[in-house]
């Protein structure tokens, strides 16, 4: 039975996809199809340089329903998926990676939002195919999230999700520059829930962040989400003066009772180590902030669209009067 009273929303980010996007085409609009009477398939080229953009093409002729959004470079996953959210029209959206999340799940998870909760968010079992290393470091950052910065972030969460109609519009209402869909998700509130699933894998070798994505990603993450970097920073400075300031009475008092005082070329030496690292310290911790800070100032748009692509046909049940009825003709 078609659950005909709501429409839902499926986006999805692309990049040099096009050994993949067929078949996840297919999968996911067969379950759209069978599932619901109304619904859309937004994919988001994030500037392929493959034959993604082709096999998409392709897809608009063979099937109802679909759209591409074609940004005019490479902006970034999260940027990705800003646009096409920013564009959906269905009461539910739904987040995927065409790479490693089952379309099966879509109805599940749209049942589980319909329920009353604001957003259903992904956690995989297990995080099979990354290395130790990445293992601890993402160990780490939940940690510190959870714990430290109070900001929730579950353990091993993805960006397979369900927003409702509600919660999507207080989350794209947000402009800041630096996009993080799991932080921003926990920042809106609307209430949250889980589900646990095993990822799939459309590729014989899957795509992993290298260690300098994952620490970039990881860094950005924490500036964009809190000023406790900086505080921490600045209380360790507070510490550090003391110990200078009661080092300095030391040498005085020294100076005034020693009769022979020999100049103490280690202890100078590591004084001065210390305060040049702390400094430094500061400077780096200072530039990142104000690198941000100008990107933020700057008001530039967050993406520009080449083009968008649809179905001939954008609307299943053309007798729901509350959504456009009109679209394009596929065209190459």
């Amino acid at each position: 039975m078609k659950r005909s009273d709501c429409f839902v929303s499926v986006v999805a980010p692309l990049y040099n996809d096009a050994d993949i996007i067929e078949s996840f085409i297919e999968d996911v609009i067969g379950v759209l199809r069978r599932e619901y009477a109304n619904y859309e398939l937004v994919l988001v080229d994030d500037g392929s340089s493959d034959e993604t953009v082709d096999k998409v093409s392709e897809a608009l002729r063979k099937h109802e329903c679909i759209r591409l959004v074609r940004l005019s470079r490479r902006f970034g996953q999260e940027t990705a998926l800003s646009a096409g959210l920013d564009s959906v029209i269905g009461d539910f959206a739904v987040v995927m990676q065409p790479d490693r999340d089952p379309p099966e799940l879509i109805a599940r998870i749209v049942e589980q939002c319909r329920m009353g909760v604001g957003v259903v968010f992904g956690v995989r079992k297990d995080r099979k195919g990354d290395s130790l290393l990445l293992r601890t470091g993402a160990r780490l950052l939940y940690w510190y999230f959870n714990r430290i910065l109070k900001i929730s972030l579950p353990r091993n969460s993805t960006d397979f999700r369900v927003f409702s109609r509600q919660a999507l519009n207080a989350m794209i209402s947000i402009k800041d520059r630096l996009r993080y869909l799991r932080t921003f998700s926990a920042y809106v509130g609307y209430g949250s829930e889980s589900f646990t699933y095993e990822l799939v894998h459309r590729r014989k070798r899957p795509r992993s962040k290298t260690l300098g994505q994952a620490v970039r990603t990881a860094i950005s993450m924490v500036v964009a989400n809190s000023t406790h970097p900086l505080r921490a920073v600045s209380l360790l400075g507070l510490a550090l003066s003391a110990v200078n300031t009661l080092y300095i009475i030391y040498v005085v008092l020294v100076r005034l009772l020693a009769e022979d005082v020999v100049p103490g070329w280690a202890t100078l030496s590591l004084q001065v180590s210390v305060m040049l690292l702390f400094v430094f310290l500061i400077l780096s911790m200072l530039c990142e902030y104000v690198g941000r800070l100008l990107g933020e100032v700057r008001d530039r748009p967050l993406y520009y669209v080449l083009e968008e692509r649809n179905s001939s046909v954008m609307i299943a049940n053309e007798e729901r009067k509350n959504i456009v009825t009109d679209s394009e003709e596929g065209r190459e």
